[in-house]
C-alpha cells in the first residue's frame, strides 16, 4: 500500500491500471511513499473514499490500484486542501500532505499518482 508519483514517463511501461515501473522503491523515475502501519494506515482513508472519487471522478478502492493523471491530480489536490482544514488524525494529516505534494507535482509535470490502498 502506497503512493507513486511519476516525475517522467520516460521509458515507463501502461498496463491496465496505467503507468507502472518494476521496482518503485528504487526507480529514479518515482517517488515511492510507503503506508507504514498498511491496514491502519488504509483505514484512516476510510471516510473520505468516496468523496475523493467524487470530486475526482475516481473509482479508489481498498485492494486496488487507481491512477490519478495530472487532471485528476488537480482535483485531488484541491479536495486535500480542503480536508486538511478540518478534523484529522496526525498520521492521515502526514499521509494527505504527503498526497497532496504529489500531485501538485504530478500537475507542475503533467505526470500522475498511483495510488494503492
Amino acid at each position: 500500500m502506497h503512493f507513486i508519483l511519476f516525475l517522467t514517463f520516460e521509458g515507463v511501461s501502461f498496463g491496465i491500471y496505467g503507468p507502472y515501473v518494476e521496482n518503485p522503491e528504487s526507480d529514479s523515475r518515482v517517488v515511492y511513499y510507503q503506508l507504514v502501519n498498511t491496514w491502519d494506515d488504509v483505514d484512516l482513508f476510510d471516510d473520505d473514499i468516496t468523496d475523493i472519487n467524487d470530486a475526482c471522478d475516481a473509482l479508489l478502492s481498498y485492494g486496488d490500484l487507481e491512477y490519478f493523471d495530472a487532471a485528476k491530480c488537480a482535483k485531488l489536490e484541491k479536495w486535500i486542501e480542503e480536508r486538511l482544514h478540518k478534523p484529522l488524525f496526525p498520521r492521515y494529516k502526514e499521509m494527505l500532505e504527503v498526497l497532496k505534494d504529489y500531485c501538485h507535482r504530478a500537475v507542475e509535470l503533467n505526470t500522475g499518482v498511483m495510488i494503492d490502498l
